[in-house]
């Protein structure tokens, strides 16, 4: 389902597709505005990394 950015929430997870037909999957454990902008703590088997966002920025997320 597409959401904004700004709707993540901890606990809801993110899949990425791959062209060769892997998907890796995130998990978000934290959101935080800033400003205009949101950062969002990804976990994956691959650990943790953060990505800043415009708020209003669409991914494909599900609870």
């Amino acid at each position: 389902m597409m959401m904004k950015i700004s709707q993540l929430r901890p606990g809801f997870r993110v899949d990425e597709h791959h062209d060769d037909g892997q998907v890796t999957s995130f998990e978000v454990t934290q959101v935080r505005e800033l400003g205009r902008k949101v950062e969002v703590t990804f976990r994956s088997m691959l650990g943790l990394e953060s990505a800043v966002y415009m708020a209003d920025a669409y991914l494909n997320a599900r609870q």
